[in-house]
């Protein structure tokens, strides 16, 4: 024991989060991610920003970043709502995790993919939801608005990333949704990058 009467071998510390106690591997079920503004703080209704934005382009991205010397990995997921020619609104889902080992690249690109499939699969649900509750016919509902999947891998097998892309694409496409990699990745690679 030590001077404070407490063992060596006690428990790390960890934040506030706990998420050295979480694994890196999985994640807690979609229902309960909890959805932020992308440029501050305050929480949003996920559902609630569907229905507003239902006639939009939705674009769907994950990127995630290790961090070192904290030991942790950061995984952000974007739903980004596009008007034409008026910009957009953007729901981001953050969600820290334990640092997942750098070789272990294909593992931690799997859950980044799996986690906008998860996305994409409550927004496709809810844009049916909406085009029923419209009458839609359906050739008009929302759901051809969902323009696809974004997954941060490099289209050329020279680098790194680009070994999986088969992979991944073939994980988003067995599901019915069209994906984008480098260079169209930009919903994962620049805009969920930015909040990693």
């Amino acid at each position: 024991m030590s001077k404070k009467g407490k063992s060596k071998d006690s428990p790390k510390k960890v934040d506030n989060k706990g998420y050295m106690s979480k694994d890196p591997y999985t994640y807690d079920p979609f229902e309960q991610w909890v959805w932020r503004k992308y440029e501050t703080n305050h929480t949003l209704d996920i559902d609630e920003f569907i229905s507003t934005n239902k006639d939009c382009l939705f674009f769907i991205g994950t990127d995630s970043q290790n961090y070192p010397k904290s030991k942790k990995c950061v995984f952000t997921t974007v739903l980004i709502a596009y008007r034409m020619g008026k910009g957009g609104r953007i729901a981001r889902h953050v969600d820290k995790r334990p640092m997942i080992p750098v070789e272990a690249l294909s593992a931690r690109l799997t859950v980044e993919t799996q986690r906008s499939i998860d996305l994409c699969r409550h927004l496709e649900n809810k844009l049916f939801e909406l085009s029923i509750e419209d009458n839609l016919e359906t050739e008009e509902m929302y759901t051809k608005n969902i323009v696809g999947i974004t997954i941060d891998v490099n289209a050329d097998a020279k680098y790194k990333s680009g070994r999986y892309k088969d992979m991944l694409v073939g994980m988003v496409v067995a599901y019915g949704f069209p994906c984008f990699v480098k260079p169209d990745a930009w919903a994962a690679s620049s805009v969920a990058d930015n909040k990693c």
